[in-house]
């Protein structure tokens, strides 16, 4: 498969950082841009462009580090923050809207009632996605 624009989406998990560095090296091996973004999924009885200081901080602040972490790698990333309802249709109408070719996901290693967690966010963009998915699940803590 030939990349040339890879979307990764941040959640601000303790994954982030390897899911950037998964994306970087697939990203510098076949030349492809790399876009992280963070979505901040603000409340139904809120309007849609609120304006959420917090949550834009801590955004910005995600995005910055994966920024580093990139260049770190020798890999230059665009970012973008942003706003909606559900992260997933979110990731996936950014996907559609760029014409990705693969989104990399993180998923934190988490395990509910004995077996291990993923979240609805990632079953969404899974499904959804229009384009090849890679999920990344963290190693299990020792």
């Amino acid at each position: 498969m030939q990349l040339k624009r890879i979307l990764v989406p941040l959640a601000g998990t303790s994954v982030d950082p390897d899911v950037i560095r998964v994306a970087a090296t697939l990203a510098k091996a076949s030349k492809a841009e790399v876009v992280a973004v963070h979505v901040i999924e603000v409340r139904w009885n809120l309007p849609l462009d609120a304006i959420l200081e917090p949550e834009t901080e801590r955004g910005e602040a995600l995005l910055d580090e994966a920024t580093k972490i990139a260049e770190q790698l020798g890999v230059t990333i665009e970012t973008e923050l942003l706003q909606a309802r559900e992260a997933a249709a979110a990731i996936i109408d950014t996907a559609r809207e760029r014409g990705t070719d693969l989104i990399v996901l993180g998923m934190p290693y988490r395990r509910r009632l004995g077996r291990v967690y993923v979240a609805r966010t990632v079953q969404d963009v899974y499904v959804g996605a229009p384009c090849a998915v890679l999920a990344y699940r963290q190693e299990e803590s020792k």
